[in-house]
This record gives C-alpha cells, sequence and structure tokens, in this order.
C-alpha cells in the first residue's frame, strides 16, 4: 500500500511590523522560531485543515516552529490526532549576515548549494536532515497518510531531491516533476503539496489548489 504524505508550508505569519519588539535584537534564531500566525493566517489554517485531501490523517508532524505548530494543530484537531514535533523540519539557519543583503544571500546559496554563514546551514545540509526526517516517516507509518507541515525553503531543499531544478529570471529556483510546475521561485502561505510513496521510493509529486 502506498504511503502519502501531505507536505504542507506553514499558514501566513504575523508581519513584524504589527509588533514593537523590545527583545533581545541579536537572537535571530529565537524570534524566528517564534514568530506566530496572523489573524488571517489563523483562519487559512482552520480552513486548509477542512481541506478534502486532509480527511483521515493519520498522523501530524511538524517543526518545532510556533508558526508550523499553530498551522498544525487545526489538522490535528480535525482528525482526532497528535502533533508529532521533528526539529529536523525546522526551517535552514541562516547565520550571521553581517552587512550582507537578503538577495545577495539568497543568490549564493541557490547558485551553490553547499553555501553558508558562519552558525548557519547550506541548503544541503538542510535537504539532508528533512530527508532523514522523512526517511524516519516512512518507516513508521508505513501505508499511512501524513500531514508534515513546515517552512518554505526547507521544504524546497527536499523537494529538489525528486524534483528536476531550475532558475527563473528573478535567480528563484523553480521546481518541476513531469513538466508540472511544483515551485514557481515564489511562495504563499499556506501551501500544500501530495507526495506519493512506494515504500522508499517517490512515485509522484504534485502541489494541490487549496481554494482559500
Amino acid at each position: 500500500m502506498d504511503t502519502i504524505i501531505y507536505f504542507i508550508i506553514h499558514s501566513e505569519p504575523a508581519s513584524s511590523s504589527n509588533f514593537k519588539d523590545i527583545s533581545n535584537k541579536d537572537n535571530l534564531l529565537e524570534k524566528n522560531k517564534n514568530k506566530i500566525l496572523s489573524v488571517s493566517g489563523e483562519k487559512l489554517a482552520e480552513k486548509l485543515s477542512k481541506h478534502i485531501e486532509l480527511k483521515n490523517i493519520d498522523s501530524v508532524y511538524c517543526s518545532n516552529y510556533v508558526r508550523t505548530l499553530s498551522t498544525a494543530k487545526y489538522i490535528a484537531l480535525e482528525n482526532n490526532t497528535l502533533i508529532n514535533i521533528d526539529d529536523r523540519l525546522n526551517e535552514r539557519k541562516i547565520g550571521q549576515m553581517g552587512d550582507m543583503e537578503w538577495k545577495e544571500f539568497e543568490r549564493l546559496q541557490f547558485k551553490n548549494f553547499d553555501f553558508k554563514l558562519n552558525g548557519g546551514e547550506s541548503l544541503n545540509q538542510t535537504k539532508k536532515r528533512m530527508a532523514d526526517s522523512v526517511k524516519n516517516i516512512l518507516m513508521f507509518e508505513s501505508g499511512n497518510r501524513v500531514a508534515v507541515v513546515t517552512h518554505s525553503t526547507a521544504l524546497t531543499c527536499l523537494l529538489s531531491s525528486w524534483c528536476d531544478v531550475g532558475k527563473n529570471y528573478d535567480d528563484k529556483l523553480i521546481l518541476t516533476y513531469n513538466e508540472d510546475s511544483i515551485i514557481d521561485g515564489h511562495y504563499s502561505y499556506p501551501m500544500l503539496f501530495k507526495v506519493t510513496f512506494d515504500g522508499m521510493v517517490v512515485k509522484n509529486v504534485e502541489v494541490l489548489d487549496i481554494n482559500i
């Protein structure tokens, strides 16, 4: 029996402009982990949990970030199941950017999957831990329907293992599977992907319309 994993990019996070942050400015990783969903993001996450493809989910997994937990809770509630937290599903660690501009950082990482900043992760490192998490899930959830709530860059790294990789005119990564667009270089929040496995082997990858 096939195992189906629904990979979900978390719902819409709150903008930092909505808050006056007086916390430690140096602890960017913790601030990123603790970013909550926006009000509309909470509503979108609840609507997503009622998607026809997310009915009869056997297990829910997510990273240890607040915004993924806040997205996953609705799916778990809808399916009367627990949330399994796995920090291997966390977003890529950026590291110390110093004076580097964000666009330049992304350009360097997308050009070289081994590039990383001090204290950060390369895309290949992110891909490996994501893949390790999925192997674990496939071992324990054989034949089940599983929801995995994670992050845009981390998931793109994982999907690049199974998809053809290219770049658009903005030097953003684009992914295709059997000539169908999976990632077009831009993200919405949330997003829903369906990957079908026969054992450990991928049979199909598709992005699903969520209509919310």
